[in-house]
């Protein structure tokens, strides 16, 4: 029983951990946030985050699957709109995390355990959008490179600057290219 309360509070620490990264990551940037930061905002010795994350990095990548991850929960509400409305909702929640984002660009080079979050985080999009358009009825052969495109698409409005009007027709071309673009999907 011990075991299991003691899993129980890591997963509550680690939860808290994350958020409070999040949360300082969003405010004052990656770079600019320390882990001494991180750790005297949750009120803990800052060799405590390391139990957690061996690095800064490594907390990047556990922020990004938490988010994530609260994403993946509220995905299947989307199943049944047009595929047009299920990118929107997912730029839209992308876009909270931007300058995560913008961060593990940035940091691809540099580090090695981003550069593996993000090659996985992009197989994992691409097999995604290949298995939502396959069920919309896009032909096989088209899909891999419409996946492609998607997740250039996505980067980039994520990473650019643009109008409304630009995102909505460039969403809309997307989806007309696929031969779904009003189909539920």
């Amino acid at each position: 029983m011990a075991k299991n309360k003691r899993d129980v509070e890591a997963k509550v620490k680690k939860a808290a951990l994350e958020e409070t990264a999040a949360r300082l990551f969003m405010e004052q940037g990656f770079d600019a946030t320390s882990m001494q930061q991180i750790a005297r905002a949750l009120d803990v010795a800052p060799n405590t985050l390391y139990w957690y994350y061996a690095s800064k990095d490594e907390l990047l990548v556990g922020v990004l699957n938490r988010l994530l991850s609260q994403t993946l929960q509220r995905l299947p509400a989307m199943g049944g709109l047009p595929l047009t409305a299920q990118m929107a909702w997912i730029l839209d929640e992308l876009e909270q995390s931007r300058e995560m984002v913008a961060t593990v660009h940035g940091r691809l080079d540099q580090s090695p355990v981003i550069r593996a979050w993000h090659d996985q985080f992009h197989q994992f999009v691409e097999s995604t959008v290949i298995w939502t358009l396959k069920t919309a009825g896009v032909e096989a052969s088209r899909c891999a490179t419409l996946a492609t495109v998607a997740t250039f698409l996505v980067e980039g409005l994520l990473a650019h600057p643009h109008s409304a009007d630009q995102r909505n027709d460039i969403l809309e071309w997307f989806a007309a290219s696929t031969g779904s673009a009003n189909r539920p999907v």
